[in-house]
């Protein structure tokens, strides 16, 4: 749990230095643009961790824990790790936020690694913990989807609940 939080910390120091160190040129469309990965960033994260959070434990607790039962409904149905990627997505929109091109095409690398180290260390731990159920979830689930209607599917799903 530490690697990952630090994990998450090096992915967004390496966006700010690529921020701080690339030279200009701005490209004013980037930041808009940027705004707009970053607030996709915080939605994925918000309507992932409410589900998580509603169906992802057998006993419900205050404090944050890794999931215990396997979440497939919401925006689970469409993703399968949707959090992180939001997170992926709140950084890449930090880096066009800056308007630098350079910056951006330094931070598709860190995403690229980002996406790699989701898929090499999460989906591991996913078949250890779930077996064969979350081996047919990896085949019916995509990794990653960026859609909108994943999004709107998601959030319809935490309005029934509630």
């Amino acid at each position: 749990m530490k690697f990952r939080f630090l994990y998450w910390i090096g992915l967004l120091v390496a966006v700010l230095l690529a921020d701080i160190f690339f030279p200009p040129p701005k490209v004013f469309l980037l930041s808009i643009l940027g705004i707009l990965f970053i607030i996709y960033g915080v939605v994925l994260n918000y309507i992932a961790g409410k589900t998580l959070k509603l169906l992802g434990h057998k006993v419900k607790t205050k404090k944050f824990s890794p999931p215990d039962k396997m979440v497939k409904a919401g925006i689970y149905s469409c993703m399968r790790h949707p959090g992180q990627f939001g997170n992926l997505m709140i950084l890449f929109g930090v880096s066009m936020l800056s308007g630098k091109v350079w910056s951006v095409i330094f931070v598709g690398w860190v995403l690229a690694f980002g996406l790699w180290f989701i898929l090499s260390v999460e989906e591991p731990e996913g078949v250890e913990k779930f077996g064969f159920d979350y081996c047919k979830y990896k085949i019916e689930v995509p990794p990653f989807n960026f859609s909108i209607k994943c999004l709107v599917e998601g959030y319809r799903f935490l309005k029934q609940i509630f």
